[in-house]
């Protein structure tokens, strides 16, 4: 049935959203497919991160021919020839926008007017801001980038085009006029990412955005001024019934969590320079948070680690702990290990620091977690003995466990060798690694004996797949992540 009522092709193309590839194959059915599928691939611009740098650019190209001949000109004059040999869209493709993500446009404008002048700059974007925000646009995500130089203090914000906002990214450097206007007609934000800096003087806007929804769900926000974190604490609170996901930038006091109680995920990013110490001695925390699921942090305390992972007890499947060496000793190690292991026992992904001094604790977490699936160790700044520890993963862990990352510093040739070999018989592990060097191998012959070893094992089945990170940014919880799937803001 090639030509179904269009409502029908509309619930088909509806529930492929996310599915560039399926949706682009409704395209070519024929014209009653191409109409109906349009409308729904064009919303994914500004969402979801293109393949390449080249895909960007031809999203460039398309948004180009729909710009004023004043600008196409300038474009011209300034080396942008490209727009000449493409032809006039079928569709107004930017109507069909739902996510207003200036930095994606700041991105494709830098690299292709870089070295133009800022006056020219400065026109191209009031152009681009004209083509988007017009009567037939409506947005559900908008991005405001840090330290933008759009002039967006131009645009009506109190017009429909922001009335159905369901996601919002700003900081405080935004005019708090623009918050205030967003707030007499958006109250169905339900993602807010926030970052508001130590020197700010007025949040009144964001305050009163944030009072204004009616189902917060997530919420990201950077802040390292300690009195704006006690007004922006009190907020949540008022909010905490909806909220099911929760970033923050400091350790809130320890009461605070108890008024949360559908969270699900939470993750703490304390920057070492914004750290207040809190008295949890006394605090109750057990039972505080009965839903929580997913706890990760780069926190200054184990006090409040601890207490979290009490609370939450055997509900919590994820814990990604990032290593901070100037707070972690050897005894908050141990008991922070023996807090998951007596605490957390359906784990399905952990990354937690521990030492030479931890691997028997560690071993005990390992014998505990029976439905451990994916595990991230980072051995560089541990001092860890990769013999003991290779010893440990082959004979205690989970035979679920399969999805592995390492870091290692320096390692030997053989050793990691060794554990392929004894890997043998058990599920054909997704391996990552952080760029190794061997030891017993010259430095320039690395990658090249790496790769090698790996193929030769992924042959055997003993590697289904293998990814060399060689960046600082290690993903944890997305092995070999899928760029058409990734977000710009994970919204």
């Amino acid at each position: 049935m090639l030509n179904p009522n269009k409502d029908v092709l509309s619930l088909i193309t509806e529930n492929l959203e996310d599915d560039k590839i399926s949706l682009h194959s409704c395209l070519l059915v024929n014209r009653s497919w191409c109409e109906v599928a349009v409308p729904i691939l064009w919303k994914i611009p500004g969402r979801i991160i293109l393949s390449s740098k080249k895909a960007e650019d031809r999203l460039f190209n398309v948004i180009v021919l729909h710009l004023s001949k004043e600008s196409r000109v300038i474009l011209k004059e300034q080396g942008v020839t490209f727009a000449e040999t493409y032809q006039q869209p079928l569709f107004n493709y930017i109507n069909f926008w739902r996510h207003l993500n200036l930095r994606l446009l700041e991105e494709m404008l830098s690299r292709n007017l870089g070295n133009s002048s800022s006056l020219t700059v400065s026109m191209i974007k009031l152009d681009l801001l004209s083509l988007f925000i017009n009567k037939n646009t409506k947005f559900i995500s908008l991005y405001i980038p840090e330290n933008s130089n759009w002039e967006i203090n131009n645009i009506s914000w109190a017009e429909q085009y922001f009335s159905d906002l369901k996601n919002l990214c700003c900081d405080d450097i935004m005019n708090q006029n623009i918050l205030k206007e967003l707030t007499t007609i958006s109250e169905s934000i339900k993602k807010l990412i926030c970052d508001i800096s130590k020197n700010s003087k007025n949040i009144s806007g964001i305050v009163r955005l944030i009072e204004a929804q009616k189902n917060l769900n997530e919420i990201n926000i950077f802040c390292n001024d300690g009195e704006i974190v006690k007004i922006i604490e009190e907020l949540l609170i008022k909010k905490a019934i909806t909220i099911q996901y929760l970033r923050l930038s400091w350790e809130p006091a320890a009461k605070f969590f108890s008024y949360f109680p559908n969270l699900k995920i939470l993750e703490m990013d304390t920057p070492f320079f914004f750290w207040r110490p809190i008295n949890y001695a006394n605090s109750n925390q057990e039972k505080s948070l009965p839903t929580l699921k997913i706890l990760k942090g780069n926190l200054s305390s184990c006090m409040i680690l601890i207490r979290l992972i009490k609370s939450a007890n055997v509900h919590l499947t994820t814990i990604s702990i990032r290593y901070c060496s100037t707070f972690y000793g050897d005894n908050e190690v141990r008991e922070l290990i023996q807090t998951i292991y007596q605490n957390c026992p359906n784990l399905r992904y952990i990354k937690v620091p521990f030492k030479r001094s931890n691997l028997i604790d560690f071993e005990k977490l390992l014998v505990n977690s029976k439905y451990l699936d994916g595990l991230v160790i980072d051995t560089v700044k541990l001092d860890i003995n990769c013999r003991d520890l290779f010893k440990i993963l082959l004979r205690s862990s989970s035979l679920n466990l399969f999805k592995i990352k390492f870091t290692f510093d320096r390692i030997k040739f053989k050793l990691l060798k060794s554990f392929l070999v004894n890997w043998k018989g058990r599920q054909p592990m997704l391996l990552q690694i952080n760029f190794v060097n061997f030891i017993d191998t010259p430095q320039e012959s690395n990658k090249k004996r790496l790769m090698s070893l790996i193929e030769e094992y992924k042959k055997k089945g003993i590697v289904k797949k293998f990814d060399l990170n060689q960046h600082e940014i290690f993903e944890e919880f997305e092995w070999v992540h899928d760029e058409s799937q990734l977000h710009y803001w994970t919204f």
